[in-house]
Formats: structure tokens, sequence, C-alpha cells
């Protein structure tokens, strides 16, 4: 269905059928409705579709929020923000102390320009949802320092990073109470410049299970903190030791983290079993508080599971089943409109087999450029735990003699390697 502006954030109601979209574009302003063509009382529509938005310049920007009927692929309800305002992320939260209630929460930020970085007024807004999901009523406007990079709902409460810091917001009666402010920054990084922070270390991601966040940032990958409800502060008790310029995020479970970063590549990471036990441990994790910072972050450091070179900036990640009682899969879209998946193995046959037929292929299919496999999908970090399925996909087009050779030094048929192929695809997506 037709948008007015870029998409950039996708909600969905937690309790019916429809999507909020929250769409922002820079450099151009609202969509007009008609355009003088400089002829005496002549008037022309404008077509957006055919002419395009009219440009402008830098701290220009138009932005709305769209409601969606996905089953009838209509627009139910739209909201266009205040001029030159752009909407940068959302969450529908539910506040503790309003009932039932549900409230759409949104990020913007006024004026924006980037070069040079400029942020003339940045906003949290929160808008009443009706009961039926249909409309917005917008409750009241909150000012923040920066535009937040990420909202999530938290225990009743709204959890906002905004820049470089973490909050926990209450609902109040002219604006959103802030509760809690910490400060995720390494603690060797000393800058007091605002506008240089609206570049450097911000969080763009947050997950959450229970008490624990995973806190995403633009430039220092993925970290894990826990919230003291006693103390009401958050630690911050694992993170990477490789810095990854993040774009997307997901929660695979409660210690294993999936993401992405805008060099292409797709890794998951883990927090050690001993690690993630102390953390929820109210007499350990006092100590933890204590212990010594690993390489000037937090005091442990994720294990690497899995990483591959996918030659697309991930923009989205969603653990999902494709099919009625398959397994589980991790669907990724790209940049450039790459939509795949991975496929976790289940047993140690499956694995022997793949890793055979992608080192096989690997020699017998060359690229027509003649680089080498291995070293483009370890283009900046060596490949680790993932096999290329496009690879292995490619084995049906082969020659009908190397299909022959491959199959026998595997010690199976042709018919018996295809088969294997479509039965890992069919199980999970088609």
């Amino acid at each position: 269905m037709p948008l007015s502006y870029t998409p950039r954030r996708l909600i969905q109601h937690p309790h019916r059928p429809l999507f909020y979209v929250i769409e922002t574009d820079h450099e151009t302003t609202a969509l007009p409705t008609s355009h003088a063509d400089g002829h005496a009382n002549g008037h022309i529509d404008y077509d957006p579709v055919q002419f395009g938005l009219p440009k402008t310049g830098q701290g220009s920007w138009a932005s709305c929020i769209r409601i969606i009927d996905p089953l009838q692929m209509e627009t139910l309800f739209r909201l266009d923000l205040d001029e030159n305002e752009g909407a940068v992320c959302a969450a529908v939260v539910h506040f503790y102390n309003r009932g039932d209630d549900l409230y759409l929460c949104v990020g913007t930020g006024q004026g924006v320009s980037f070069d040079p970085p400029r942020v003339p007024g940045a906003f949290i807004n929160t808008y009443l949802i009706s009961p039926d999901g249909k409309r917005l009523e917008l409750v009241h406007k909150t000012p923040v320092e920066q535009p937040p990079g990420a909202l999530l709902g938290f225990q009743g409460k709204l959890l906002a990073g905004v820049g470089r810091s973490l909050r926990i917001y209450e609902i109040g009666l002219q604006r959103l109470l802030r509760k809690h402010d910490s400060d995720v920054r390494s603690p060797f990084f000393k800058d007091d410049d605002t506008n240089r922070q609206c570049a450097h270390k911000k969080i763009v991601d947050l997950h959450t299970q229970g008490s624990r966040v995973v806190i995403s940032d633009v430039q220092e990958s993925v970290s894990l903190a826990t919230y003291k409800h006693v103390d009401n502060k958050f630690l911050v008790f694992c993170d990477d030791f490789i810095s990854r310029w993040t774009t997307a995020t997901i929660m695979m479970d409660y210690d294993t983290i999936a993401g992405g970063d805008k060099f292409g590549n797709i890794w998951v990471v883990r927090c050690p079993p001993d690690v993630s036990q102390a953390a929820d441990d109210d007499i350990k994790v006092a100590q933890m508080m204590h212990e010594k910072r690993d390489l000037a972050g937090a005091p442990h450091k994720l294990d690497m599971l899995a990483h591959y070179f996918l030659n697309d900036i991930p923009t989205g990640l969603h653990r999902t089943r494709l099919v009625a009682g398959g397994r589980d899969v991790l669907l990724f879209t790209g940049l450039m409109g790459t939509v795949g998946i991975y496929v976790p193995f289940v047993s140690r046959d499956d694995i022997e087999f793949f890793q055979q037929l992608e080192m096989h292929l690997r020699s017998e299919d060359a690229p027509i450029a003649g680089r080498d496999h291995m070293i483009y999908r370890g283009y900046y970090v060596p490949v680790k735990g993932t096999i290329d399925g496009d690879l292995c996909e490619r084995f049906a087009s082969l020659p009908l003699e190397k299909q022959r050779r491959i199959a026998n030094e595997m010690d199976r048929s042709i018919a018996e390697v295809q088969k294997k192929i479509e039965d890992m695809r069919v199980r999970v997506a088609y």
C-alpha cells in the first residue's frame, strides 16, 4: 500500500491486527495539495508520486503516524506531526498507573541537521490509543536533549535511550516524569560537546526480558544490563569485545543476541552461563558492581557464536516460524531488499553433511572473479559457526559430472544430496 514518506518503524498493536507506521523524510516539507503553474488563475494538482516530494535544505523534516489494517490493506488513521518535526522511533507502552489504557510514545527531533550537527529541539510525544486501536490523541510532549534512539515498554514504565543515557519515565499529567537516568558510555570516553554526542555513542535499540535489558549502541555493539529495583539503577555487567556499528538486534533467548552492523555482517553473541546466573542473584550482583573493568568496559565479555558477511546492511531481524509446526528461524531484511533466513541445525549429522558439501562446492564452483569464498564471507571477521546456504543451493546447477564427483566423495548419490538440501529448506520455509 502507498505511503507518504519513508517508513522508519512498524509497531504492532499488542491485542489487535493493527500496525502503527512511523514515516519520516529529511530535506523535504509536508505534501502540498496544489501547486501554482505560473499562469494567471491557474492551478494544477501536485502528484508526489509523479513529481516527488518538494526538496528543501538541511534541517527540514516531514513526518506522520499512520494506522493501517494489514488485512484490508487500508489506512484507518493518519496524524501529521508539527512542522519540521521528524519521528525516529516509537513504542506501544502500558503505564501501570493508567489502568488498561495503551499509549503510543514517539521520539521526535525538530529541525535536526547533520552537517553541521545541530539539534534545536527533541521530544517524546505521548499519544493515547483509543480502545479499538484506530485513533490517537495527543496527551503531552516531553522535551529531551537529543532525539531518542530507542523506546521500549518496561515493567509498566517507558524505557528510553536518549543519546548515551538510559532513562525510565512514568506518565504524568503534563509530561513524562523521569525516574532514572544512567550513562552507559565507556568510562574512558569524555566529551561534553552536545553536538558531537549526536554522532558518537548513541543507543539505537532496546530489548528486554524480565529485568534484563539488551542495549544496542550505534558504535559499541551490544551490552547486557540488569535493573535493580531496590537501588533503582541499571548495572551493565557484560558487553562485546568488538566495536560493531549496530543497525539491528534481536534477543534469541535470555542469554543470546543476534545482530547486524552497517558493514554487512550478521553475528550471534551469548552471555556466559555463570555470568548470567550471577547477574540474576542479588548477592553476587553486588560483588559484580565492584569487579575490575575489562578493556575499559563491562567486567565480563560476550562469547561470539557465529559471524557471517552478508554483503547487505541488515535493517531488521526477527525470530519467527514461516510454516505451521516448523522450527524457529532468524528472518533478516537488508537495505538493498534482501530477505533471508538463518536456520539452526539440530543434529550433528546435518552439520557434518553441509560442512562437507560447502567445502567441495568452494573448489568445484569457484566464483567467476576468482575470489576465495572463505575470504569473501569473512571479509571483516573470519566466518564462524555459519554455512553458506546460497552456495549449497548451487549444487543442482552444477554439471552432472561435478555433481557425481561431489556425491561420490561424500559417499552418497546425487539424488540423496539434492533431497537433503530440499528437506532442510522445506522443513522451515518453503
